[in-house]
């Protein structure tokens, strides 16, 4: 098969029909001996990649043959530590099509940021492999859905990178939420709490690495200037090619709820406030935010995101009086949980615990996957990519709410928030803790959110003071040729 120019790459909607562009399909793994090793490729080799790496590599009946990066020099060094500990060839590829083009490998995992997981993933699928994406699965609502369908359509196992669902802690605990332990849930929390600092921030646009392939790297992205003085992980930052840490780490902490809510889809209203206080830098992503979400059944369900870095003693300024820092809380009518990653337990109402759990972190989650790759059954999949599109997009509800927002000074936000106890006292934290960096919200405003009202079955917004430029972020507007095709089922 000729190689495909990156003219080539994608020619809207029409890729899928397009037959001279799509790689060849492998055989199917669960249709070969059972012998028979997985052969992965890993598709992004930084920090997440590099857990890839080791993940997939530690599985027995797996290799990592193949790691791939538009950068150079962060590919090459992965392939050399990883060649000093296995007894088989490493290779390297700078274009992730020419992985999708060979027919020994099966299955692909995607750590690249975020703008480039969904279209990865569905070229995947229609060359036959089978895919591991990170959180947030999509950069988008609209192409998640996209994503969604192409598994549907081309019977591929795709999973996300949701680890927490096979943390052995909770996959007991949260059950016993199911069955009625804390009795009827009457709110639930999710909780950000990561101490990062500034990205800073260049007077001219930052020249990405001589070893990176910048536009493969930027792929569907908008090709902006890039003014952060770090080209990698930064990128987090930017709403161009990343989500904030509402979209970031937060992902994890709605699965969770939604798990521990018994996997409702989309919710139906979201609001937000939040801005990216004190630190005047290059980034654009909340630093401080808060969400409020509605499924329909009267439960609320709020979600924090605190960044701003403070030291010492003053670290625990504007944080929830308890719970982890990064987790979720359950409240019900006889009790509540209180966990995350690696645990968690249960109190009474007297706020005593009654019975912890202590997790693995989920580190069985990666040979799972590869389980289901050889048994080729999505339905057995712990973190399936339907579930973690909707988990992904709660995150995504709260930025557009956000984005879409008004200037407001602290007085008027709170004076609009007044009859929501919650989000009051939890503006009351945040402006505790702005105080300690000096920061008055009558000078530097807060970006106050609308109430939207969002339709699951339409996924478009239908209600809301800002509607129209809501539904106008549903989707992005893909750089040519990088776009991310409409997958019919």
């Amino acid at each position: 098969m000729p190689a495909i120019s990156r003219r080539q790459l994608i020619q809207g909607s029409t890729l899928a029909a397009t037959a001279g562009l799509l790689p060849r399909q492998a055989p199917a793994v669960q249709d070969r001996k059972p012998s028979y090793e997985i052969n992965v490729a890993v598709i992004g080799t930084g920090g997440r990649g590099g857990s890839h790496i080791s993940g997939f590599a530690g599985v027995e009946g797996a290799r990592v043959s193949v790691l791939c990066d538009a950068d150079s020099n962060a590919s090459g060094s992965r392939a050399q530590a990883l060649s000093d500990k296995v007894d088989y060839k490493v290779e390297t590829v700078n274009d992730f099509r020419r992985v999708l083009d060979r027919k020994d490998i099966d299955v692909i995992t995607i750590a690249t940021p975020n703008h480039w997981h969904a279209l990865m993933t569905i070229l995947a699928c229609q060359a036959g492999k089978h895919v591991y994406v990170e959180k947030p699965v999509c950069h988008t609502i609209w192409e998640g859905r996209q994503m969604v369908n192409a598994q549907k359509k081309y019977k591929r196992v795709v999973s996300a990178g949701f680890q927490n669902r096979s943390d052995v802690a909770l996959r007991e605990a949260i059950p016993q939420i199911h069955e009625g332990r804390i009795g009827k849930i009457v709110q639930a929390r999710g909780l950000c709490y990561r101490n990062r600092k500034t990205i800073g921030k260049l007077e001219k646009p930052l020249t990405p690495p001589a070893t990176v392939d910048y536009n493969l790297w930027l792929g569907p992205a908008a090709d902006l200037p890039i003014m952060r003085p770090k080209f990698h992980y930064d990128w987090h930052w930017v709403f161009n090619t990343g989500n904030g840490d509402m979209g970031n780490q937060g992902p994890h902490e709605m699965d969770l709820l939604r798990w521990a809510l018994g996997d409702p889809q989309h919710p139906r209203k979201v609001t937000s406030f939040g801005e990216r206080f004190a630190w005047n830098d290059a980034g654009d992503t909340p630093n401080l935010q808060y969400a409020q979400f509605d499924f329909g059944d009267g439960v609320p369900v709020i979600f924090e995101v605190r960044n701003l870095y403070q030291d010492g003693d003053k670290a625990n300024v504007g944080k929830y009086a308890k719970g982890p820092g990064v987790g979720i809380i359950v409240t019900g009518e006889k009790g509540e949980f209180r966990g995350g990653r690696g645990g968690g337990a249960f109190y009474d109402n007297d706020g005593n615990k009654v019975e912890e759990f202590k997790g693995d972190s989920g580190r069985t989650h990666m040979e799972h996957f590869l389980e289901c790759v050889r048994s080729g059954k999505q339905e057995d999949l712990r973190s399936p990519v339907e579930s973690a599109y909707y988990s992904s997009c709660m995150s995504h509800l709260a930025n557009i709410s956000v984005r879409t927002g008004e200037a407001l000074p602290g007085a008027a936000l709170a004076e609009r928030i007044n009859n929501n106890a919650v989000a009051s006292e939890v503006l009351g934290r945040f402006t505790e803790q702005l105080e300690l960096w000096d920061v008055d919200t009558e000078k530097t405003p807060w970006n106050a959110g609308p109430e939207l009202t969002f339709d699951p079955e339409s996924e478009v917004f239908t209600a809301g003071e800002q509607m129209d430029a809501a539904n106008g972020l549903v989707r992005r507007k893909d750089r040519e040729p990088f776009v991310v095709p409409e997958i019919q089922v």
